[in-house]
């Protein structure tokens, strides 16, 4: 399976961290990414669909760098 590179996802860790002009600032999308998000691609990638996936990183975050 291929790891994964993660950028700011809605969850409890980043709750009041990131104001919502500093996210449109930091993240090309200008919001952050949801759990939901990142699941479906974790569901992907443990599918037969992905099967011949190998050695690649994934980034998950709204095209930051």
């Amino acid at each position: 399976m291929a790891p994964t590179s993660t950028g700011l996802i809605a969850t409890g860790m980043i709750e009041g961290a990131f104001d919502a002009d500093m996210v449109k600032r930091m993240v090309p999308m200008q919001r952050v990414g949801q759990p939901a998000e990142v699941a479906h691609l974790v569901a992907f990638l443990a599918s037969d669909q992905a099967s011949y996936i190998s050695g690649q990183v994934i980034s998950i975050n709204g095209g930051m760098v």
